[in-house]
């Protein structure tokens, strides 16, 4: 079946490849038929010209030889043509190179013919005046340079038109772009247009009337050769997108996009929606389709308590919970400024706590004047090379801060909990995953509590733009010039947009019967060194040579490639949620370890901290540990 496909595959690429090659033998064919004509009608004119001269008197036997001796004058400028490489190419808008090939094609003709006359004149008789030959081979140039950049002539009227434009993509997505061009603000000129493919181009030679000059990897190229200032991708297939960065990272040519296509076929009068390519739509990922009826069951009419409402992850999940109808949302937080921050982008309807989770007294004292029906747990510790230098302050947020909420929740008779946890979790090397792992953990106990709340832990990658991330520092990097700092070339990471990552936290979390760790769809890897040099391009400004990147080598606690999940994996029924198999220790020992963290960090004692550390995220230490319940037992601890 496979060897039949790839049979396939391969006779279709033949058969678009003759196919391409028959189109072009049409194209070379004509424009020869073109040329035999403009050397025709050039030597006829140059004669004329010379007959204008009273003194010649041999008139009716230059034009008798001139006539037998056209024939041959063709062939040696086509031939001239061929041989310098003026045929094969695409003329309606040749550039310095082709012409360059043109004026080479013509110097040898005219050399060929004028050295031949002299030679065969006595042997054959045949006379033309040497005068004539030279006029006939320049006019020969001239005119086929007209008629090869004829657009080229008329750049300066066409510049006033607005940027020229070379269009991603030959279907009729891009033939209505190129249609509705001249409505885009400062106006555009489209001069043709590529495949989205790096394979073969179109069969089609026309599309809107314009030429299909190529496919991805001829952009460079076409941009070069007809000074292109803007590559338009029709539509918003981030595989497309990424491909077409990749290809123009050392060209300088202005990246945009035109999203919404559909929106310009189904409605002529649509406005035209084009701008700048950002990194989001670089992410090669499909996009999430949120269920709405199960998330506003779990939200509508219910008071939602989220933690770390000031950060990134936490004000989304504010400004998203407050579209489902809930009776009032609050977001706690310990940093005063970022809360100011998010509530500016908040409705009224968004209360705020000054709070931190690490004081278990002052969380019970604001869940209790709460009483939240839902709780998301975004408050967290997360930058992995700080983390390493202060284990205690990761300990007392992300493990202590967790119980802490935990027990306020059951304390209140809260009906749903939700950390969000990280993929740094999984078989980390870092005190930050490691402390986020047994937050998990803690979750995966709630069970035991028997308190009617539904624990749940949802797991992701890294967020675009959230702060202190990869992405704000290198843009902060590309406008203060540089260098660009990657870790190691190999690194590579997950990434989502934050609103992406919140919708599927809501779809998790309405998912959840009590005491799973879900994993969201995270789509491919991106490797950051690629993620960098898109970045600067995106800027409009060219990798390594604008803007400098260095490699520092990779941090304490940091891996080459994250992991999303070890263990099983089992869907939902929701196609970007999974849920992940963990095992963990039985509760009293759990319990214990904590309390021990707890007491170990608030003394700065380092070597208890990574000893529990270790005991809690080693799956084999905790084999022996028997301190369960049946029901406990049977649920995977």
């Amino acid at each position: 079946m496979v060897g039949g496909e790839s049979t396939g595959v391969s006779g279709r690429k033949g058969w678009l490849g003759l196919a391409k090659a028959a189109s072009r033998v049409r194209t070379d064919i004509t424009f020869a038929l073109i040329d035999a004509f403009i050397v025709v009608g050039a030597y006829v004119t140059a004669l004329a010209l010379r007959m204008l001269d009273p003194s010649v008197s041999e008139g009716q036997v230059f034009w008798a030889d001139l006539l037998r001796a056209v024939p041959f004058i063709v062939v040696v400028h086509l031939v001239a043509n061929a041989l310098a490489g003026a045929y094969g190419h695409t003329w309606e808008y040749a550039s310095l190179n082709e012409a360059t090939r043109l004026g080479v094609a013509s110097t040898i003709a005219l050399l060929f013919v004028t050295s031949a006359s002299l030679v065969l004149r006595d042997p054959l008789g045949i006379v033309v005046p040497t005068l004539t030959l030279v006029a006939g081979g320049l006019l020969t140039f001239l005119l086929a340079g007209l008629v090869r950049f004829r657009s080229r002539l008329f750049s300066l009227r066409k510049r006033s038109e607005g940027p020229t434009m070379l269009v991603v993509g030959s279907g009729p997505e891009a033939a209505a772009f190129a249609r509705r061009v001249a409505d885009i603000d400062g106006g555009g000129r489209v001069l043709g247009l590529v495949t989205d493919s790096n394979g073969s181009p179109s069969s089609r030679r026309l599309v809107a009337d314009l030429e299909v000059m190529g496919c991805l990897t001829d952009i460079p190229e076409i941009v070069e050769a007809l000074d292109i200032d803007q590559v338009v991708i029709a539509g918003d297939d981030p595989q497309v997108v990424s491909n077409v960065v990749d290809v123009c990272l050392d060209i300088d040519v202005r990246l945009r996009i035109v999203p919404k296509v559909e929106d310009i076929m189904r409605d002529h009068k649509a406005p035209l929606d084009v701008r700048d390519i950002n990194v989001e739509d670089l992410l090669v990922r499909e996009k999430v389709e949120t269920d709405l009826a199960p998330v506003a069951e779990i939200l509508r009419g219910k008071r939602v308590l989220v933690t770390g409402g000031g950060g990134s992850i936490g004000s989304e999940i504010v400004r998203q919970v407050l579209g489902y109808g809930p009776e009032a949302v609050w977001a706690l937080d310990r940093d005063e400024t970022l809360l100011h921050e998010a509530r500016l982008n908040w409705s009224d309807d968004a209360r705020i706590v000054l709070c931190d989770v690490r004081d278990a007294e002052s969380v019970l004292r604001a869940v209790e004047s709460i009483k939240p029906h839902v709780i998301f747990h975004a408050a967290a510790l997360k930058h992995v090379p700080i983390l390493e230098d202060f284990p205690s302050e990761a300990v007392m947020t992300n493990v202590i801060g967790t119980r802490n909420v935990i027990e306020a929740a059951s304390r209140v008779g809260a009906e749903r909990f939700v950390l969000i946890s990280t993929d740094k979790a999984v078989d980390p090397t870092s005190v930050m995953g490691a402390s986020k792992a047994a937050a998990e953990l803690l979750v995966k106990a709630g069970v035991a509590r028997n308190d009617g709340c539904v624990y749940t832990a949802v797991r992701f990658g890294n967020v675009l733009g959230s702060r202190g991330s990869v992405i704000p520092t290198f843009v902060s990097q590309i406008r203060a010039g540089g260098p660009v700092t990657v870790t190691d070339p190999k690194m590579k990471r997950y990434f989502m947009t934050v609103g992406e990552a919140v919708q599927l936290v809501l779809q998790a979390s309405a998912l959840s019967r009590g005491s799973e760790v879900f994993l969201l769809d995270m789509g491919e890897s991106v490797r950051i060194d690629d993620l960098a040099r898109r970045l600067i391009r995106l800027a409009g400004l060219i990798p390594d040579v604008d803007i400098d990147i260095e490699y520092t080598g990779v941090r304490p606690g940091e891996k080459l490639e994250e992991q999303l999940a070890t263990g099983p994996v089992d869907a939902t029924s929701n196609l970007k949620v999974f849920e992940v198999k963990i095992t963990g220790p039985r509760v009293g020992m759990l319990a214990e370890s904590v309390e021990d963290l707890e007491h170990a960090a608030l003394h700065g004692d380092e070597t208890v901290i990574f000893d529990r550390l270790y005991q809690l995220i080693n799956r084999k230490a905790l084999a022996t540990v028997t301190e369960a319940t049946p029901e406990m037992a049977q649920r995977g601890f």
